[in-house]
């Protein structure tokens, strides 16, 4: 695992339109994945990962397994104490192998280290994955939203994350946080 580097961009691209819905685990996608040549469409923090993750203080970690890339992730700042984790994605070929976890475990780390005192995200309810694996991460659901036009809800979550010394803190009483 390690930080972002400007040459893995298009590699982090195609990582992020692989499916993320349903039943996710693929061990016959390829490994390595093409580098996409432009940025995903509705996803502009991908577009400069530097200027939207690592400039405002936050991080960004892929995970290399094999010379390849397998998962990526960071956080930002939330412009309070909290940290706002977007982006985790694992190759659908070592999807229940670790990889998420270990990356959502350093992405807290890290965010912990910052002086960040929660973290939240949000997945969305036809993604059952994604929310059974922030639950069994101990994130609790903290709201919904729906919108007209939406086929699914919007799941919002927060943990508390260890203070220095390695104690619990007060989990905040967020309701939900947007872009």
């Amino acid at each position: 695992m390690r930080r972002f580097r400007d040459t893995d961009a298009g590699t982090l691209w195609a990582l992020n339109a692989l499916p993320n819905i349903g039943e996710t685990a693929d061990p016959a996608v390829p490994v390595p994945l093409p580098p996409a040549t432009v940025s995903p469409a509705g996803f502009p923090d991908l577009a400069d990962v530097e200027r939207s993750f690592l400039a405002v203080g936050g991080e960004f970690l892929v995970v290399e397994r094999g010379g390849a890339v397998v998962g990526m992730g960071g956080y930002r700042p939330d412009g309070g104490s909290g940290a706002e984790i977007l982006r985790v994605r694992v190759h659908p070929a070592t999807r229940r192998q670790g990889v998420g976890r270990a990356l959502m475990s350093e992405l807290e780390r890290r965010a912990a280290a910052a002086g960040r005192t929660s973290a939240h995200l949000d997945t969305a309810t036809n993604q059952p994955e994604a929310m059974a694996f922030y639950e069994a991460l101990g994130y609790r659901e903290t709201g919904r939203e729906h919108r007209p036009g939406w086929t699914w809800t919007l799941v919002y979550y927060v943990k508390s994350l260890p203070a220095a010394g390695g104690g619990q803190r007060k989990e905040p009483r967020y309701m939900q946080w947007s872009e």
